[in-house]
């Protein structure tokens, strides 16, 4: 037993120092392996440093050769620009010098000529003094003497000049006018069919034409209340639907009602006061837009939304066949075309243009002339004065204050005389003129009428001895309301109705007049 231990602990003892020796021998090789690293280190440290060291010489060498050669170009420069500096300073003293040298060629030159114009100045008074003496006339007198005579030749030869221009203008007037005159017409609008004007309506079969008579004519008679119109169907075409009315809106809401009607088919009292009331709003509605597109085509700029409803009334008036509006459009155009030619405002000739015959719109519905209801509507929506001027003088009635109210009379007529422009026959126009002078000639006392303007006045003289100042004034009266009841007119007509009376009696070898008495009624 004490053997094995004592074999136990020997056996230890051995294997304990046997370890002992294998981790002296694993430290000494981890030292040797660490020292040979660190020496590794170290050598590469040693080679990167005098790497390092090599590389900034040579570096620190170049820029101190790069320095060296700006340092060499440097001082290059600066030589050559101190030889230019030598250079200019002298170029700068012989300039110096010749400018020396000149101020005393010029001061000796002014002494000359100061001492010429005092030899000059005793001359001109001497000549002065002389022609004093001689021709007996002082300074004063002589230069109005000259300046008289200067002012009459200048005078003379402005007159011819002026007379020369004037003639020059008399010759080309005509042609330029025409020419300014025909290129306003190219601008003007084409003709457009006028549907709008339409009387009649062609009922599609008797079942609808049954429909809109209606029981005992419920139906007709209620459209004929709502719409202020008169509907007659035509004998001749039992089919036509003829549509009576002076006023052509009113004729144009029971047109489009009516067609309405026609189109949906079912035709009783509510549904004819539906359509009336739709036609109605869709008649104005169409006004207003018809005045707002004719303003924006002319590119008139603001105007007043009431006033362009009024403008596009014009669509539903003629005059002598003559649609208002499209007349109206083209004395626009016409006369910004001529504005333009002659260097004045285009803007405000056309609007002046446009609005020339306004009044037209509402003359079938307020009293008095479409150029007065014209002017007043342009100045109750405060149109500019020169516009209301031209519109109250474009037929003559008072004097034009601007060269627009001219231009829009000049367009006026052109458009009206435009070949196709009014459908009125040269027929139709005399049988107009006669019947008017009729309705005066077939009167008592009448001695003889003429009819004048176009239609648009009637002149009648009377017998003074038949007929006093009142009956004649009576006479008006009756002609007036006689044409308007009897006779189909466009605008307005002025009747004039003169009494003149003379007696005449001699005194001895000549004649002296004794009486006169001259009376005129309108």
């Amino acid at each position: 037993m004490i053997v094995a231990i004592a074999i136990g602990a020997f056996v230890g003892k051995q294997m304990k120092l046997k370890r002992l020796i294998n981790a002296h021998q694993e430290a000494n090789s981890m030292i040797r392996n660490n020292q040979n690293k660190l020496e590794h280190q170290v050598a590469k440290i040693d080679s990167d440093n005098r790497r390092e060291a090599e590389e900034y010489r040579r570096n620190t060498n170049d820029e101190l050769d790069l320095q060296s050669n700006n340092n060499e170009s440097r001082i290059k420069r600066l030589n050559e620009r101190d030889n230019y500096l030598r250079i200019t300073e002298k170029r700068v003293n012989e300039h110096k010098q010749h400018l020396t040298e000149m101020k005393l060629k010029n001061d000796q030159q002014k002494e000359v000529i100061n001492k010429t114009l005092q030899h000059a100045d005793q001359l001109i008074e001497t000549y002065h003094h002389n022609l004093q003496e001689q021709g007996h006339l002082n300074d004063m007198d002589a230069k109005t003497m000259i300046i008289n005579d200067t002012s009459n030749q200048l005078k003379r030869e402005s007159d011819v000049n002026v007379k020369y221009d004037e003639d020059l203008i008399a010759t080309r007037a005509p042609k330029l006018a025409n020419t300014v005159i025909i290129n306003a017409i190219q601008c003007g609008p084409e003709d457009i069919p006028r549907s709008h004007i339409e009387r009649s309506i062609v009922v599609p079969n008797e079942v609808v034409k049954s429909k809109i008579i209606g029981k005992d004519f419920e139906h007709l008679r209620l459209l004929e209340t709502l719409c202020g119109v008169d509907l007659i169907f035509d004998p001749d075409n039992p089919m036509s639907l003829y549509i009576s009315s002076a006023d052509a809106i009113r004729r144009e809401t029971a047109r489009v009602a009516i067609n309405s009607l026609i189109v949906s088919n079912q035709i009783t009292n509510n549904t004819i006061e539906t359509q009336v009331n739709k036609a109605e709003k869709l008649v104005m509605e169409d006004l207003r837009k018809t005045g707002e597109d004719t303003v924006e085509k002319l590119k008139l700029g603001w105007m007043h939304p009431e006033f362009m409803k009024i403008i596009g009334r014009l669509k539903f008036r003629t005059s002598y066949g003559q649609n208002v509006l499209y007349h109206s459009i083209e004395v626009a155009q016409l006369a910004g075309a001529l504005a333009d030619e002659l260097g004045l405002d285009p803007r405000m000739a056309k609007r002046a243009g446009l609005l020339h015959d306004v009044g037209k719109s509402i003359d079938h519905e307020v009293d008095g002339t479409h150029v007065e209801l014209g002017v007043k509507l342009a100045k109750t929506y405060r149109e500019d004065p020169i516009i209301v001027n031209a519109i109250a003088a474009h037929h003559g009635d008072v004097e034009p204050k601007s060269p627009y109210a001219i231009l829009v009379s000049t367009a006026d007529g052109i458009s009206g005389a435009r070949p196709g422009a009014r459908s009125e026959s040269v027929e139709e126009y005399i049988n107009r003129l006669k019947s008017l002078e009729a309705i005066a000639d077939k009167q008592d006392g009448v001695k003889e009428s003429y009819a004048i303007q176009a239609g648009r006045e009637l002149r009648i003289i009377v017998n003074p001895k038949q007929l006093d100042d009142g009956a004649s004034d009576r006479l008006t009266d009756h002609v007036r309301n006689q044409i308007q009841n009897e006779l189909s007119y466009p605008g307005k007509i002025k009747v004039t109705t003169i009494r003149k009376f003379k007696s005449i009696q001699y005194v001895g070898g000549g004649p002296k007049r004794k009486n006169k008495r001259f009376a005129k009624a309108n």
